[in-house]
C-alpha cells in the first residue's frame, strides 16, 4: 500500500535536504569566512597554479603549498599585523573618549560653528550630547577590529581551515569542478558564465577595490606629512580601510582630520588638507575606479554600499571585502536562475 503521493515524498526529500544544510550551515557558520577566504585565494591564484602545474611540470600538492606560502607572506601576515596594529590603537582612543570629546568641544568654538548655532538654536556643545556621540564612534571602531584580537585560536584555527580547504581546491581541483557541475541545478553553459563572473567578481572586489585603496590610503598618509596633521601612517591604513566604502571612504578620515586641525589654530594645514583630499585623493578614486571598470568590470556603488553594511555586521573588518562580494555574486546566483527558470 503507497503511504505518500510522488509529490508527497519530493516534499519530505527536500524538507530533508534543506533541514540538514541549514544544520550544516549553522554547525559551520564561524568558519564561512574561512571558506569565502580560500575561494577568493583559489580565484586569485589559479592561473599562477595553472602555470606550475601545465607549464612546469610540477606536483598539484608541491604548487599549492608553494601558492599557500606565498599568499600567506604576502597577504595574510601583513593583514593580520596592521589590522593587530590598528585594534590596538583603536581601543586606546575608544578608552580616552575624553580626548576625542575635546577635540570636539574645541572644533565646536570656532567662531563660524558658534554662529551657525546661535542662528539655528542648536545645542553641539552639550557634554552629554557629544560624550554619547564620542562613546558610539568608539564602540563602532571597536566592534570591526575586537574579532582579531579576541581569540587567537580561533583566527588560528579559520587560517588552518582556509588553507587546508585551498589545498585541496588546487591538488582535486578537477574534481571539485565536476562536482559542482553535477550538483548545481544548471546546465554546463549556465555554470560555466557562473564560473567566470565569480572570476570577474573577485578581480573587481579584492584586486581592483584594493589597489584603489592602497592609493588613496598612500595619498593620505603623504597630505598628513606635508600639512603637519599627526598619525600620518596610522591614518593612512584607516584610510585604506574606509577606502572600500564608496563616495563616504577616505573623506570620513581626511575631512574631521582637517576640521580639527583648523579647531587647533592650525587653519593653513587644516584647509590645506580639505582642498587636497577634494582635489586628488578624490579625483584620483574617480580615474582609478573608471580604470578599473574597464579593465575588469563595474560594481554599482549600491551594491558596494549595501555589502559593506551587510559584512561588516557579520564578518567585521573583513566584511569591507566579502560583504560586496557575496551580494555581487547572489545577484549572480538570482540572473542564473532568471535564464535557465524564467524563459518565457
Amino acid at each position: 500500500m503507497q503511504i505518500y503521493t510522488p509529490q508527497q515524498r519530493l516534499a519530505i526529500h527536500v524538507s530533508l535536504i534543506l533541514l540538514l544544510g541549514c544544520a550544516i550551515l549553522y554547525g559551520l557558520l564561524d568558519y564561512i569566512p574561512a571558506l569565502i577566504g580560500s575561494i577568493i585565494l583559489y580565484v586569485l591564484f589559479r592561473k599562477m597554479n595553472l602555470f606550475f602545474t601545465q607549464k612546469r611540470k610540477w606536483k598539484s600538492s608541491l604548487s599549492a603549498i608553494l601558492i599557500i606560502v606565498l599568499s600567506l607572506f604576502i597577504i595574510i601576515i601583513p593583514l593580520i599585523t596592521t589590522s593587530v596594529m590598528i585594534a590596538k590603537k583603536v581601543m586606546v582612543y575608544a578608552a580616552n573618549t575624553s580626548v576625542l570629546v575635546n577635540y570636539l568641544i574645541g572644533f565646536l568654538k570656532n567662531p563660524m560653528i558658534v554662529e551657525f548655532q546661535e542662528v539655528t538654536g542648536l545645542d553641539l556643545q552639550n557634554p552629554e550630547l557629544l560624550q554619547k556621540i564620542a562613546g558610539r564612534v568608539g564602540e563602532f571602531a571597536t566592534s570591526l577590529f575586537t574579532p582579531i584580537l579576541s581569540s587567537t585560536l580561533n583566527l588560528f584555527v579559520g587560517i588552518s581551515v582556509m588553507y587546508f580547504i585551498l589545498y585541496y581546491l588546487f591538488v582535486n581541483e578537477q574534481t571539485v569542478i565536476n562536482g559542482i557541475y553535477y550538483y548545481l541545478p544548471f546546465d554546463a553553459t549556465t555554470v560555466h558564465q557562473m564560473f567566470i563572473e565569480l572570476e570577474n567578481n573577485v578581480k573587481t572586489n579584492v584586486l581592483g577595490q584594493s589597489l584603489i585603496a592602497f592609493i588613496q590610503g598612500a595619498l593620505v598618509s603623504v597630505g598628513f606629512l606635508i600639512f603637519g596633521i599627526p598619525d600620518a601612517l596610522f591614518w593612512g591604513i584607516i584610510s585604506f580601510f574606509m577606502a572600500f566604502i564608496p563616495v563616504l571612504g577616505t573623506p570620513l578620515v581626511w575631512v574631521p582630520a582637517g576640521l580639527i586641525a583648523i579647531s587647533q589654530g592650525n587653519t593653513f594645514g587644516g584647509v590645506g588638507l580639505i582642498i587636497y583630499g577634494a582635489v586628488l585623493v578624490m579625483n584620483i578614486d574617480n580615474v582609478l575606479r573608471f580604470s578599473i571598470a574597464r579593465q575588469l568590470g563595474d560594481i554599482h556603488p549600491l551594491i558596494t554600499i549595501l555589502g559593506v553594511i551587510f559584512g561588516v555586521n557579520f564578518f567585521g573588518i573583513l566584511g569591507l571585502v566579502i560583504g560586496p562580494l557575496l551580494i555581487s555574486y547572489f545577484l549572480v546566483l538570482v540572473e542564473a536562475y532568471r535564464r535557465e527558470y524564467a524563459r518565457d
